[in-house]
């Protein structure tokens, strides 16, 4: 078998970063574009690089997601970098924030959700256009969003929590969808998937799972499991299936 890359945003820390070690781990194949605003500067990052299993196996990527000119730039590197010439066979959208929770839905503000949709939807979409020329050299052809229970109207939508927070995952959950219905016919994999409740920096740590665990699970449900027929599902990082 020939090598498989994943690019992964938000791979400083928590879950991008468990994502990458869980990945490496388990296949000496697989290679990762480990993504960050300031990869030199995030040193669980540069040790997991430094590990001599992994020397020219990954590739650390300076990338604001929120930022379409340096987005841009980013692909111009990567390219340079010689790392991708056979294209991403995987794009994992999980860089994420959780901001300005503490509003209930009859108090929040247009820039409490603002300051949601730029980073959980807009740098979703400013990475996917950006790299998606890549992802179609790939053989994997394969889109995984890091959504949420949170953006379920069935799970979540009964009570006042995190609503900026809840509604940007629906609306990338809901884009995810429907690039999942576009590129489906390509032979594309597209995947919204609720990583479980982790404890990372974004809860204050006061989630029910480590990363580790998270990311030993995701890999076998999510990115190990997916396959053309579920294309646009929404999947849990568990198994089975999130209700919209």
């Amino acid at each position: 078998m020939s090598t498989f890359t994943y690019l992964i945003t938000g791979a400083s820390r928590g879950l991008g970063l468990g994502y990458s070690k869980a990945l490496l781990a388990s296949d000496p194949r697989i290679r990762v574009v480990a993504a960050a605003r300031n990869p030199s500067a995030a040193s669980d990052l540069q040790a997991l690089a430094n590990e001599e299993a992994n020397k020219g196996r990954i590739h650390l990527l300076q990338l604001d997601v929120e930022d379409k000119d340096k987005v841009a730039q980013a692909v111009k590197e990567l390219e340079a970098s010689g790392f991708v010439e056979n294209g991403i066979d995987a794009l994992v959208l999980n860089a994420g924030v959780a901001a300005e929770s503490k509003y209930k839905p009859s108090e929040i503000e247009p820039e409490h959700v603002l300051a949601n949709l730029g980073v959980n939807l807009f740098g979703v979409l400013n990475v996917t256009k950006a790299f998606l020329p890549l992802v179609r050299q790939g053989k994997g052809k394969q889109i995984f969003t890091v959504s949420s229970v949170c953006g379920s109207v069935e799970e979540f939508g009964k009570n006042t929590v995190a609503t900026g927070y809840c509604i940007s995952k629906s609306a990338v959950t809901m884009w995810t969808a429907k690039l999942a219905a576009e590129l489906g016919p390509e032979g594309f994999t597209v995947i919204p998937f609720h990583p479980g409740y982790v404890s990372t920096g974004i809860n204050g740590h006061s989630g029910t799972l480590t990363v580790e665990e998270a990311a030993a699970e995701a890999l076998k449900n999510v990115f190990q499991a997916a396959k053309p027929e579920l294309n646009g599902s929404f999947l849990r990082y568990s198994g089975g299936t999130v209700p919209w």
